[in-house]
């Protein structure tokens, strides 16, 4: 028999179905209390704060911001000899040092077009063709007109001896008083006449002759041929276009010389008054890795330019590219020398940080940080001299061999 719940009057069939009830609500709850983890929101949060925490930690390297390679070790230099000069740099551009336009001198359609921009040609090769059924006509006509006036050359050679004659015979018959005057004159112009018309026919042969020649000329000019040899650089035309070379001459292509090559350099207007011509110039490419050109530098273009109010001078030297590597267009670092190139003990000017004032002679005072035998870093002054683009010239402080440690790297000093 069932119990009877204190403070409730019950019997037994509703003691035994609350007690039943009371059981089945405490397990749901204690079910709800440990349902699945994953569904837990909070639960995912804290483990994405910890993954990232986590993460900051071993990838910024306790968050020192050390500036080290991928072993921990700082970046250092080593120094040595090197050729350093006194430098001013500029930005350049290359151009071929000739780039000549080939053209049409004559009208029709575009017949066939034998090369594409990057071929190479050599001088006298067929680049392109033109239709030239209607100059081949006018020559043929020509022809046709010069047959014709060499045709009157007999009969005039005939008039010209008729009047001779008559002349001659008019002559005889005044000798005798046989004739007049007027008849031995008429004899006399018609002779000056005969002969007028062969110095006529002969000039009109000859400015046929001429024309011939003119009209043979363009249609030869039909077969267009390379005048330099080079590389085709541009093809400006299509195969079946019409051509019209009656009052322009129409560009086909253009042909430029990249066996040697120009290159123009923007100098500031403050530092174009260090140059001198003849002085020695050197340059790089953007794609040109560690490899450098030399030059010497050839003229200053005696004119500014302007850009957002900034003045500048052109630089132009040339510069041998019988290996084709340079290309019209690329960008050059071009770097002018103002002294002699030098071999110096040198060190890289990123490895140096709080210049000093100048010294005699135009040194000046700056520190590094040297990596000791025992790998501590001692920041040391040194005395430098002449400051080139990439290197400074080292006269006191540092030996060769020496290992001098970025700036950026941090290790206790």
């Amino acid at each position: 028999m069932g119990h009877a719940v204190p403070g409730r009057a019950c019997s037994l069939i509703d003691c035994d179905a609350v007690s039943f009830d009371d059981e089945l609500d405490r397990a749901l709850k204690e079910s709800e209390s440990v349902r699945a983890w994953w569904k837990r929101p909070w639960l995912w949060i804290g483990v994405a704060i910890l993954l990232i925490g986590g993460g900051y930690l071993l990838f910024s390297d306790g968050g020192n911001g050390s500036s080290t390679s991928a072993d921990g070790a700082p970046v250092t230099t080593t120094v040595g000899f090197r050729s350093i000069a006194d430098v001013v740099a500029a930005s350049g551009r290359l151009r071929p040092i000739q780039v000549v336009e080939v053209g049409a001198q004559v009208s029709g359609q575009l017949k066939k077009l034998h090369v594409r921009a990057g071929d190479t040609v050599s001088q006298g090769d067929v680049v392109a063709e033109i239709d030239a059924t209607i100059q081949a006509n006018v020559v043929t006509a020509a022809r046709a007109q010069l047959e014709a006036l060499e045709a009157r050359l007999p009969s005039t050679n005939s008039f010209i001896e008729l009047a001779e004659a008559g002349l001659a015979r008019e002559e005889r018959l005044m000798a005798a008083q046989a004739t007049n005057q007027v008849a031995l004159d008429q004899a006399r112009n018609s002779l000056i006449n005969a002969r007028s018309s062969l110095i006529q026919l002969e000039s009109e042969i000859a400015s046929q002759t001429a024309l011939i020649a003119s009209e043979e000329a363009k249609l030869n000019y039909s077969t267009i041929y390379a005048p330099v040899s080079g590389v085709v650089v541009s093809v400006d035309i299509t195969e079946g276009q019409t051509l019209n070379a009656a009052q322009t001459t129409p560009v086909l292509l253009q042909v430029a010389d990249l066996s040697r090559m120009t290159v123009e350099a923007q100098v500031a207007e403050a530092n174009v008054g260090k140059l001198s011509v003849g002085s020695g110039v050197s340059f790089n490419t953007l794609g040109g890795g560690a490899r450098s050109w030399r030059g010497v530098l050839q003229r200053i273009v005696p004119r500014a330019s302007e850009n957002s109010s900034v003045v500048s001078y052109t630089a132009v030297f040339e510069v041998d590219n019988a290996d084709g590597t340079l290309l019209p267009g690329m960008t050059a670092q071009v770097f002018f020398e103002l002294s002699e190139p030098r071999e110096v003990l040198a060190v890289p000017v990123s490895m140096l940080r709080e210049f000093g004032d100048s010294l005699p002679g135009g040194a000046r005072t700056a520190r590094v940080r040297l990596l000791s035998d025992g790998g501590g870093i001692e920041v040391r002054e040194i005395t430098v001299g002449e400051i080139g683009s990439t290197h400074a010239e080292v006269l006191e402080g540092l030996k060769e061999g020496d290992r001098v440690v970025s700036p950026g790297s941090q290790q206790s000093e």
